[in-house]
């Protein structure tokens, strides 16, 4: 299918650059390399990005460039391979790093982590997360990934209550080159992919084009994963203006493994799956989510006299796809029917799709200037603007007792519209050589139109809109030469999700979260080493958790708590040894309280819910403790080739499933370790021949890296002895958890030619 797709889309590519010489007015019979030099900074900056940040921006933040991504990187997806950024832990629901993965900063879950592409937004409009499985190999044409700790630079997307992730594919190869790279690992892991370019044809013309192909069977029964993308770019650079177009596609076809191994099978059976297990006999063979995502970017920016620049962008993402289900013993009315076209049928086996169909599109810009004058100021005045258009419904394919029902019933329906526009002003300045300062001011509207429910419990068409101001300052001052401190304040605000609205009535709706967030950094720059030392305060006011609260029409829904933080201390070095061996280290410590909660309970017996106050207690997912170092030795470094080794160990800290601070559901805290062996073989292959092999959790530690928890009261509820995710915790209560696995040790090696 990808090779399809691959070659259906060739058309819309040369189209585009066809457009972008036009643009240029000039024939590419007349271009020459000598008539422009283009310098490589040039070639790093065809895009304005409004949410990056600089190298001494006071944001604390995490460059990965690509050369450092090719060390590393193999077959396992974005949040695996952003594992050394501090305060981050990152999870596989498969267990090995391939199929759906996520990461949480600062203990913000994915939700509240802004990733934007060339500087446009790619979370979903409507969850508000990111789902890396979406975009299979998307790290094979990063230029630079950053990672931003707190609300950062961000001027675009939802606000960032954790973190933001910026993936920048604009750079220009001016050489052409060519990148084969396979990849084979345990559990059945595999990835094959070709990237090649044709480096500036006659100096300011350029074509790149990836596809790739990725399977693993997963750690976790039956969590296997068929992914496929392709990723093509068409480029006009000279001395004035640039364009670029990109197309991303990407297809996912993975086993469902995300309810979570109950807790009972942790020292037992740990690969085990319960998806598809309501079918009598196997598992249901097609417990699957099959899902199609496509992304088109356009940016155009413009250099004018008097150091003035403007960067206009465009971007649609078009998105469509299920999750398949057998279900066992439904009842009719859960399908909007009133029996199953036989009244002797009360309830029915089942398959089932529920599909997502949408388009989110909108554009970008931003105008620059940096005027001559003493201060050596920046400004930069941008504007966003975008939409979605979301289809939910559901069908079923297949009953096993109710044929009067119709193949492809179509049992629910509803769309979901949602406009997003910001406009902000930012500010730089160096008023002398040892400071500089900025200042960032954002307004931001939100409007929703959905299918929810009135006061009066009716399902009817609403609409609900909502504005933030945003504003942000700091500064980065040397206060020695090698010295320098640095101060940050912003303030963030951001809309509750989709189910937060459509799940509620305007009475019981939440309101938006809050979130200041305050930061000091000091960092010591030596010739061999280099230390830094970060304070933060996250300061929230009416986060949304779940407290397991029933709404008034019988949801459960995510609450605001009124007051909540994050306080913490991030700790990074790094050091030199001469030419042979470099460590890198880094730690947090932190507290993560919310200072006045009240759980509900469901009661099983008469179906009411029991209410129980805490104060003081810690935030879901939030470790007080992590810890991660890497020693890296050259063993070998000679002209034609090159070893090394790389040793790391990562720490992570007890977590709390809830946010109630019971000890009968946590994580446990946990340790794996990483070996990596780099061997580069130069000019006998191509340019360059590398050789990656890495065994993964070296020491075979058991340890879950995520979870689930629901808390229940029942006086005469006997767990039968064939659930395995209900434990007793005495008096009465009773609770059920899931937890996600991560694999024990296990191998991956890959070749990658590169010409």
């Amino acid at each position: 299918m990808v090779y399809n797709q691959f070659f259906s889309t060739l058309p819309v590519l040369l189209k585009a650059s066809v457009w972008s010489i036009f643009l240029a007015a000039t024939p590419i019979s007349q271009l020459s390399a000598q008539q422009n030099p283009l310098d490589s900074i040039a070639l790093r900056t065809v895009v304005i990005q409004s949410t990056r940040a600089g190298q001494d921006h006071p944001a604390p933040h995490s460059n990965f460039s690509a050369e450092k991504i090719s060390q590393s990187y193999q077959a396992q997806d974005v949040p695996m391979l952003l594992s050394s950024v501090p305060s981050l832990v990152e999870n596989s629901d498969a267990g090995a790093g391939v199929g759906y993965t996520g990461l949480r900063i600062r203990g913000s879950d994915p939700t509240r982590v802004n990733v934007t592409v060339n500087g446009i937004p790619f979370n979903d409009a409507e969850s508000q997360g990111v789902f890396w499985v979406n975009m299979p190999d998307l790290a094979a044409s990063a230029a630079e990934i950053q990672v931003q700790r707190g609300v950062g630079a961000s001027s675009n997307g939802a606000g960032a209550f954790g973190a933001t992730v910026n993936i920048d594919l604009s750079k220009v190869d001016p050489e052409p080159f060519g990148v084969v790279s396979n990849t084979f690992g345990s559990f059945g892991t595999r990835k094959h992919s070709a990237y090649l370019g044709t480096g500036l044809i006659g100096g300011r013309v350029a074509f790149t084009g990836r596809i790739s192909t990725i399977q693993s069977d997963g750690y976790i029964d039956r969590a296997s994963s068929d992914l496929n993308s392709f990723h093509l770019t068409g480029a006009y650079i000279d001395d004035k203006q640039s364009f670029q177009a990109h197309i991303l596609s990407g297809h996912e076809r993975t086993y469902q493994a995300w309810y979570g191994l109950p807790a009972q099978f942790l020292d037992s059976i740990r690969t085990y799956n319960p998806a598809g297990t309501e079918r009598p006999g196997d598992p249901y063979r097609d417990e699957v989510d099959d899902y199609t995502q496509r992304h088109f970017l356009a940016h155009y920016k413009y250099k004018f006299k008097n150091n003035w620049s403007l960067q206009l962008n465009g971007h649609y993402t078009r998105g469509f796809g299920y999750y398949e289900q057998y279900k066992g013993g439904e009842e009719a009315s859960d399908y909007g029917l009133a029996s199953w076209g036989d009244t002797t049928v009360a309830e029915t086996d089942l398959v089932r799709r529920r599909w997502l169909d949408n388009h989110f599109y909108g554009g970008t810009f931003a105008l620059q200037w940096e005027p001559r004058s003493k201060w050596n100021s920046t400004f930069l005045l941008g504007a966003a603007a975008s939409r979605y258009e979301g289809r939910h419904y559901g069908e079923l394919i297949w009953t096993q007792n109710a044929p009067a029902v119709p193949k492809d019933f179509v049992y629910y329906d509803n769309n979901a519209d949602k406009s997003d526009a910001n406009a902000f002003l930012k500010w730089e300045s160096r008023p002398f050589t040892e400071l500089r300062t900025f200042v960032d001011l954002q307004v931001r509207r939100v409007g929703y139109d959905f299918l929810g429910f009135n006061n009066d419990l009716e399902n009817v068409t609403q609409n609900a809109s909502l504005t933030f101001f945003n504003p942000k300052a700091g500064f980065s001052w040397y206060v020695f030469k090698r010295c320098m401190v640095t101060g940050f304040a912003g303030i963030a605000q951001r809309e509750p999700n989709r189910d937060d609205y459509t799940q509620s009535s305007p009475g019981s709706r939440p309101r938006p979260e809050q979130m200041l967030d305050l930061e000091l950094g000091f960092h010591q720059q030596q010739a061999n080493w280099t230390a830094s030392a970060n304070l933060y305060f996250m300061d929230y006011r009416d986060q949304l958790v779940l407290d397991g609260r029933l709404n008034d029409v019988g949801a459960y829904i995510r609450t605001n708590v009124p007051k909540s933080y994050r306080a913490g201390l991030e700790l990074e070095a790094k050091a030199t040894f001469g030419k042979v061996l470099q460590l890198n280290a880094n730690a947090t410590f932190s507290r993560n309280k919310v200072k006045k909660l009240t759980e509900y309970r469901d009661n099983w017996d008469d179906g009411s819910q029991q209410r129980i106050d805490y104060s003081n207690t810690d935030l879901a997912f939030s470790p007080n403790a992590m810890a991660r170092l890497e020693a890296t030795a050259m063993l070998l470094r000679k002209t034609n080739h090159d070893l090394s080794i790389s040793l790391s160990g990562k720490y992570v800290g007890k977590q709390y499933l809830d946010n109630t601070s019971n000890e009968n559901s946590v994580l446990p805290s946990y340790f794996f370790s990483d070996l990596r062996l780099n061997y580069d073989l130069k000019n006998v292959i191509g340019q360059n021949v590398g050789l990656v092999f890495s065994i993964n959790n070296l020491f075979n530690n058991q340890y879950s890296a995520n979870g689930w928890v629901y808390r229940y009261i029942s006086t005469g509820y006997d767990p039968r002895p064939d659930d395995p995710y209900t434990r007793s915790e005495g008096g009465g209560v009773y609770h059920q958890a899931g937890f996600f696995p991560q694999a024990g040790r296990y191998l991956m090696g890959s070749v990658v030619v590169r010409f």
